[in-house]
């Protein structure tokens, strides 16, 4: 919040299941704390006084952050094959820019970026498979947030929460923003 990123409470993991109290939640200890933020995504804040009480309230929740108006997260995924179609696409166009990235605590990673320009909708396999795409409509977990695995996701020792995000390249923002890739039906 020090940095302006506007961030939310996500319910964490109890075991291998959500503390929501959903028997089948759909998503276990990745979605927002509805009853602390009844407006979902649009009651993120960056307002220190408003974040102390969410975390005094569940001092186990999650940290969400939340993506566009100028933050882009590349959502790399290796149980889905996104480290390969990362590999693929920065092979066809070019390396991506060192940037600020967080370990996922299921084995991926979230590579951070800054834009300028119009909107980029968050959208599954945007850059073929298993590499998502975060923004406008959307938010990611950061350090140290607890994943269902056990695991914490942790930020990439080579960055802090103060390096500032790279400028996403041209041929990321033009991937991100027109249609998926053929890559992303295979």
């Amino acid at each position: 919040a020090g940095q302006g990123w506007l961030v939310l409470p996500i319910w964490w993991p109890t075991g291998q299941s959500c503390a929501c109290g959903r028997a089948a939640c759909p998503s276990p200890a990745k979605h927002p704390v509805h009853h602390l933020v009844p407006y979902g995504l649009k009651g993120a804040t960056s307002d220190a006084g408003t974040i102390r009480g969410w975390w005094e309230r569940f001092p186990l929740a999650n940290i969400g952050l939340l993506t566009g108006e100028g933050i882009l997260v590349v959502d790399v995924d290796p149980r889905h094959g996104g480290a390969d179609t990362l590999e693929m696409l920065i092979a066809e166009h070019g390396p991506l820019p060192t940037t600020v990235e967080a370990h996922t605590g299921g084995g991926g990673r979230h590579l951070y970026f800054s834009y300028d320009g119009g909107p980029i909708r968050s959208r599954a396999s945007a850059l073929g498979r298993g590499v998502d795409i975060k923004s406008d409509g959307g938010y990611v977990l950061v350090p140290p947030s607890l994943h269902v695995s056990g695991n914490r996701y942790r930020w990439e020792s080579s960055t802090t929460t103060e390096t500032p995000f790279a400028a996403a390249p041209d041929w990321l923002l033009a991937l991100a923003r027109g249609p998926s890739p053929k890559s992303a039906s295979k």
